[in-house]
């Protein structure tokens, strides 16, 4: 999903560094923040930054292991899952770094 939103933005691929540990992170930390400010709830943050890695794994092993069997769809949506941690610490520590100032909860009202 982030791949092809890449992909659309920059006309190549990016580097998968550059994917995982720039571009994603931004991304994903932008729409947390969003659905933040919009339920007035910091943990809402952590639902949506997983729920945001486990969509986009399953998009990309069902596109790359699709031929193959359920049983590697579910092996490798579980590695490539683990293998995002830590890219989803950084989007973590950002979202919540970013909620916690003074201007959130004043401006917003995130809690």
């Amino acid at each position: 999903m982030f791949k092809d939103m890449a992909y659309y933005i920059f006309g190549h691929e990016l580097d998968p560094f550059m994917q995982l540990f720039v571009f994603e992170p931004i991304v994903i930390t932008i729409i947390a923040v969003i659905v933040a400010i919009l339920t007035k709830r910091a943990w809402t943050m952590g639902l949506v930054i997983i729920l945001l890695n486990i969509i986009d794994n399953a998009i990309d092993v069902n596109f790359l292991f699709g031929d193959q069997g359920i049983g590697t769809i579910v092996a490798q949506n579980i590695s490539f899952f683990f293998s995002n941690f830590f890219s989803m610490f950084y989007e973590f520590v950002f979202s919540f770094l970013i909620t916690s100032t003074a201007f959130m909860h004043k401006k917003f009202g995130v809690a």
